[in-house]
């Protein structure tokens, strides 16, 4: 047996995770690898307990600290090999020495300008979902070292005994007579606000599964969105109607729930992107509740949180609702006219998803032995 490798996968959030697991899950049976966890310090309480609960039952050690700075003090003496974050925007050079390789998997593929806003001098190494995003990262000036591998987060979705939909269904209470559509809107800008809990007789006939993005769970607020409102609003959706299932923080991973749906409805979401992998139906809400700069100055939207031209894109491979009382009438042709769908979502998951076998942590495996042999 060779030199065993140390690896830290640092869960900042608790929604970096899941793009992780698929690689933890394979490095775990390779005795090549040590593996280690760690969440900051510097987020909500409860989010870190749950993180840290969860955590615990990964293969590995955890790493934690009382304050940020014992986290990073542990960490940096730990004189890593590899380690490994979901986003750049902290100061990952005060957790490794200098010899340690430094790489993202990133938290999300969505339309969003941090995408490539979100890369640290630090970095060493991103490992990148699909020639696409590798051409734009390179447009817009990042120099980091790029790894084609494929969207790891997904993997699960594409090995033979990766997800047990029985079980799942049976947890949510699924009617097998009915279609299932899993509502996943985003923290900022959202729907949720505009549909309110007119979203339960709009999807009357369906199982209706609703996964909050965790900062709407953790936080209180968002660029000046008060999240207790779209809490509430989930909440009294469950107890008004039987087909409505909040999903809640402890199933923080969503890729399982896109085994089991039939549509997606979200808003500028990666999630766009990940049932666009398995070729069923997307419907993206173009109705939001938006800060009132963002209503004044429109094009400020765009500059800070959504991309023009991928969202113009979304329009070749998704069905779009304007207002929230055209969502049932969108929500029925989408499923009837998927196929006129599906030459471009074919195009788009070869841009952006590169391979979909199920071996993309493999790929970000041999990358990063490649790197240190």
């Amino acid at each position: 047996m060779g030199k065993k490798y140390s690896i830290l996968f640092d869960s900042y959030h608790l929604y970096h995770l899941p793009q992780f697991e698929p690689l933890i899950k394979l490095l775990s049976d390779d005795e090549r690898f040590d593996i280690y966890h760690s969440t900051s310090r510097e987020i909500d309480k409860e989010e870190y307990e749950l993180c840290v609960s969860i955590l615990k039952n990964k293969p590995g050690k955890l790493i934690t600290g009382k304050t940020e700075q014992e986290r990073k003090s542990k960490i940096k003496k730990l004189n890593l090999d590899v380690f490994i974050c979901g986003w750049s925007r902290y100061d990952i050079e005060n957790f490794v020495n200098p010899r340690t390789l430094v790489g993202m998997i990133y938290h999300g593929i969505g339309i969003k300008p941090s995408y490539w806003l979100d890369n640290h001098e630090r970095l060493d190494i991103r490992f990148v979902e699909g020639p696409y995003r590798l051409d734009q990262l390179r447009e817009k000036g990042i120099r980091t070292d790029l790894a084609l591998t494929g969207f790891i987060k997904l993997d699960e979705l594409f090995q033979k005994f990766g997800i047990n939909v029985g079980s799942l269904e049976k947890e949510f209470k699924i009617d097998s007579s009915k279609k299932t559509i899993l509502f996943a809107p985003t923290f900022y800008p959202s729907s949720v606000e505009p549909l309110g809990i007119q979203l339960g007789k709009y999807t009357k006939g369906y199982n209706l599964l609703i996964k909050p993005h965790l900062w709407t769970t953790f936080k209180t607020k968002f660029a000046d969105i008060n999240h207790h409102i779209q809490k509430k609003i989930f909440l009294d959706l469950c107890k008004k109607y039987d087909h409505i299932h909040l999903i809640p923080p402890e199933w923080y991973n969503i890729i399982p729930f896109y085994q089991i749906s039939d549509l997606l409805l979200t808003e500028a979401s990666s999630t766009i992107y990940e049932m666009l992998a398995l070729d069923k139906p997307v419907v993206v809400n173009r109705f939001f509740k938006l800060r009132l700069s963002h209503r004044v100055f429109r094009k400020r939207l765009y500059k800070r949180r959504l991309n023009e031209a991928m969202e113009k894109d979304i329009l070749k491979f998704c069905f779009v609702a304007n207002k929230p009382r055209e969502l049932p009438e969108i929500i029925e042709y989408a499923f009837n006219n998927v196929k006129t769908k599906l030459p471009a979502m074919e195009r788009y998951k070869d841009k952006m998803l590169y391979k979909l076998d199920g071996l993309a942590a493999v790929r970000a495996r041999d990358n990063i032995l490649s790197r240190l042999n």
